[in-house]
């Protein structure tokens, strides 16, 4: 990780949308440890993301935890209000979508696809959209999406998934000239590592070494860089990792 300086995230409030995410949370690790107060939202719980929460508790008063599904307008509305109870400001959000079982494109029906859209557009559109109102009067708000790569392995099964990613790439784009200048909106694009790659790159290994398979740490540190002061001069851009 950079060696941002003591103030740079001290104090300041971060939402995360999703801390059962793997790369959600460790960016809320990460953030409660550069001095952060972190809000981490999340639905319905296996017995792993449990103790992820717990191990995100641990860290104190930094971490906070709200159940809350944000699948509907109402949902993400109460979101923003429990941050507002809380801390009364908002200066970071970072939105994490979720991803869905796999489903071809043929046989994909309406409850499926609204279900998909629901969970990671829907979600993204609605939070961002109320969180706006404690963003503004914040001097340096920024806003950070986590997609997946849409040529990836992971989504060509899913054509829904694929396009509710493209839809939060607009989104994001579009926003970043649509509010006020003081704003940062980016987001970054997880790209899967293929599955069953031929190992017949002709590429000379002593000039070009194979790339080092990233971990949910990885993209962390990478939505960490778009959140600091020292990504001013990137807005309404899609970075991808991996």
């Amino acid at each position: 990780m950079p060696a941002y300086s003591q103030h740079s995230f001290s104090e300041k409030v971060a939402l995360v949308t999703d801390g059962t995410n793997p790369v959600g949370r460790a960016v809320a690790m990460q953030l409660a440890l550069l001095g952060c107060y972190v809000i981490v939202g999340f639905s319905e719980l296996t017995e792993d993301e449990k103790n992820a929460l717990e191990e995100l508790r641990s860290l104190g008063t930094l971490a906070n935890t709200v159940e809350i599904d944000i699948t509907e307008a109402t949902g993400a509305k109460k979101l923003i209000e429990e941050v507002e109870k809380l801390y009364g400001r908002l200066d970071l959000l970072i939105n994490c979508l979720k991803f869905a079982d796999d489903s071809p494109f043929e046989s994909t029906n309406e409850k499926h696809f609204d279900r998909i859209l629901e969970a990671n557009f829907k979600s993204v559109f609605f939070v961002t959209q109320e969180a706006l109102r404690l963003m503004k009067p914040r001097p340096n708000p920024k806003i950070v999406s986590v997609l997946s790569m849409c040529d990836s392995e992971e989504t060509k099964n899913n054509i829904a998934f694929a396009a509710a990613n493209q839809a939060v790439v607009g989104a994001t784009r579009s926003l970043a000239v649509a509010l006020p200048s003081k704003f940062r909106i980016n987001a970054v694009a997880v790209s899967e590592k293929e599955k069953n790659q031929p190992d017949n790159d002709p590429l000379d290994p002593e000039l070009f070494r194979a790339k080092k398979e990233i971990d949910e740490d990885d993209v962390a540190r990478t939505i960490i860089y778009l959140l600091s002061k020292e990504s001013i001069g990137i807005n309404g851009q899609i970075v991808r990792v991996g």
